[in-house]
């Protein structure tokens, strides 16, 4: 590591806070324009424990397909990170077994990988890879104040740099840069300073602690059949493997290091978290509400790492690009909700924003118009991913709900944003501009879906959990999108792909309500005088008894 500290250096970029989401942008950034100057000022001290407390250890498709494909780190995740066996749920009532009890989950991978990620592995691997392309990485400093250029006395060629003193070593220095990243995470830098704060229409907290053994859902249970299912299904345990109940889940993630990681995350207005706010508090409520995974953990209690208890967990931010050459990535921004592990998806979205914003400004091309516009767009994601999780913690118990609900949401992830992205087009506003019927009809369609899941809790709100395994890749449209997210396609095409997950979207909604029959809060489902789509969704519905 450099940790340069030669007072009042001026540097292009200069990114507060050196984690996953700094580095990441560090290392895009170089890759596209290695005479870049960027100065990256972290609180800790590299190399970083492995096994580094940080939510973000499990990555879904758009998340993994940024580490792997664009910032070059394919190799480091199939050699040193574990492979991730998708996300698997269970659900079960009290004194059932796991046999006993529904599996929501695959029974082999996806085409389109993912992976497990120790986040101090991870992160002191990109530290080296920065550092050693040239960015100065002072590890062990503290940011004391930022001052703001003095726009009027700017011009487009020659802008006031910002002012950024920090403390390193016990001395004050200081440093200058054109443009300003905050990758602060949680201590949100410049969404204080700049009273940036949004309130966000979703509650709910989170412990969680890491165990220094290897933990396997698979060693679990000893009913003869599940065993023999379990041997047709290959290492659960590299799963995000989920504990669900009513207002709750407990997520069980292993790392490439041998740790596991273990986390609650709750409404609140059903578990309080001053029920699960220290690790002996933590591990008697899962006694009381998942017993079979406590009886596992309560194995290893002599081995715990960490702990950590973080209230209202979700976070909005009124603003994360700006034309002045500020921007803000990651946690220090927004972030939703641990569940389908969306958190390096929107570092991955955010710092391709970014990088484009830094790129058309040294190219000498305005950003005036594009900060913005990519406002904008980033913004409108984040909103029509909160329908996917508010006010839907209640329905965590209920296995009939949470099969149907989880098809629908990985089909509209893979059918809009994940497409998108893996073709480099959320950049790309008059792309974007040319989808905005459909995407607003999207939007329309996972609002009206995320409120028939609700009345339809309503109205069976405790069935029976009965014993099955809901095969996701059975659901063929399932393996189509996934798998489809790596095709290659021009402008031309991916419209009409776009276009024909609509319609797929429209159908899968259309199906679901017709075959529950719960009316909707329109008093009916509205479907009546249209013929059928053709039947996704079969194997599942018979699973379910529907």
């Amino acid at each position: 590591m450099h940790n340069d500290v030669d007072d009042n250096k001026v540097y292009d970029i200069a990114i507060l806070g050196g984690g996953l989401a700094g580095l990441t942008l560090a290392k895009q950034v170089l890759d596209k324009r290695p005479e870049t100057t960027i100065a990256i000022l972290e609180k800790e001290t590299f190399p970083v424990p492995d096994a580094a407390h940080k939510v973000g250890e499990s990555t879904v498709e758009i998340g993994a397909h940024y580490l792997g494909e664009i910032i070059g780190l394919k190799k480091h995740l199939v050699d040193q990170q574990l492979p991730k066996f998708g996300l698997r749920f269970f659900l079960k009532e009290p004194g059932q077994t796991l046999a006993e009890g529904t599996e929501i989950g695959g029974s082999d991978f996806f085409p389109a990988p993912s992976y497990q990620c120790d986040r101090g592995r991870l992160e002191n691997h990109l530290a080296r890879v920065v550092a050693d392309m040239g960015a100065n990485l002072i590890s062990g400093s503290t940011i004391r104040q930022v001052d703001f250029p003095d726009q009027e006395a700017s011009t487009p060629e020659s802008p006031a740099p910002y002012n950024i003193g920090y403390q390193h070593e016990k001395q004050d220095h200081a440093l200058q840069a054109r443009w300003l990243i905050d990758a602060t995470g949680r201590m949100s830098f410049l969404k204080r300073k700049l009273d940036l704060d949004e309130p966000v229409e979703h509650n709910v907290n989170a412990v969680w602690f890491r165990f220094a053994s290897q933990i396997q859902v698979d060693q679990w249970c000893d009913d003869p059949g599940w065993k023999s299912l379990t041997g047709k299904i290959p290492r659960r345990w590299l799963s995000t493997n989920h504990m669900m109940g009513a207002g709750y889940w407990v997520w069980i993630i292993p790392l490439a290091t041998g740790s596991t990681s273990v986390g609650i995350v709750s409404d609140p207005r059903l578990h309080p978290l001053t029920e699960m706010n220290s690790f002996e508090k933590a591990i008697a409520w899962i006694e009381r509400n998942e017993p079979i995974c406590h009886a596992q953990l309560a194995r290893h209690a002599d081995k715990v790492q960490d702990f950590l208890a973080i209230k209202k967990l979700a976070r909005n931010c009124r603003q994360v690009f700006s034309r002045d050459r500020w921007a803000i990535t990651g946690v220090a921004g927004v972030f939703l909700d641990p569940f389908y592990s969306p958190g390096i998806d929107y570092i991955g979205i955010g710092n391709m924003m970014i990088a484009k914003l830094i790129e058309e400004d040294f190219a000498g091309r305005s950003i005036e118009q594009l900060a913005p516009t990519y406002q904008s767009i980033f913004m409108t994601l984040f909103q029509n991913n909160l329908l996917t999780y508010q006010d839907q913690y209640p329905l965590f118990g209920n296995p009939r709900i949470m099969s149907l609900k989880i098809v629908w949401d990985y089909a509209l992830y893979w059918s809009f944003p994940a497409l998108l992205f893996f073709h480099h087009k959320l950049t790309d506003p008059i792309f974007i501009q040319s989808l905005w019927k459909g995407i607003e009809e999207l939007r329309a369609m996972n609002l009206r879906m995320q409120q028939f899941f609700r009345d339809w809790h309503e109205s069976e709100a405790y069935p029976h959990v009965d014993a099955a395994f809901i095969d996701q890749k059975q659901v063929e449209l399932l393996l189509q999108l996934n798998a489809e997210l790596d095709e290659k396609l021009d402008d031309a095409a991916l419209k009409t792909r776009f276009e024909r997950n609509v319609n797929i979207i429209r159908d899968l909604m259309r199906e679901t309500m017709d075959r529950v029959g719960v009316l909707t809060t329109d008093g009916e489902n509205g479907f009546a005088q249209e013929p059928r789509p053709e039947p996704q969704l079969s194997k599942i519905f018979e699973a379910l008894h529907l």
